[in-house]
């Protein structure tokens, strides 16, 4: 069974494969951030891969669009599109609300 280690949380999860990132998270309490309802049209729920992205499904046209516009091709993932087929380590965005913002990802 695959492994998914989230940072900073520290968390390491036994996943099935083929789960998604998102469904991995939501399943061991790692709260990521999405927002389009798990169709790829956001990059709200972006995850780094810190290692293992070659046990990742191969990544989707409409996944493809969103990571090239953002400039994060190379580096993330989306997590609603993104299926675990074996060990992979990611490291999620930190969010903070203040004042002046919202909401930012830092």
């Amino acid at each position: 069974m695959p492994q998914v280690r989230f940072f900073p949380d520290q968390v390491l999860a036994d996943v099935r494969t083929g789960t998604t990132l998102l469904a991995s998270a939501t399943a061991c309490g790692v709260n990521v951030l999405h927002s389009c309802g798990g169709v790829g049209a956001c990059t709200s729920c972006r995850l780094r891969i810190v290692a293992g992205a070659q046990n990742l499904s191969v990544i989707g046209k409409a996944e493809a669009e969103q990571l090239n516009e953002s400039g994060i091709f190379y580096t993330h993932r989306l997590a609603c599109q993104a299926a675990v087929l074996g060990d992979v380590d990611v490291e999620r965005p930190l969010w903070r609300v203040s004042l002046s913002s919202p909401m930012a990802g830092e």
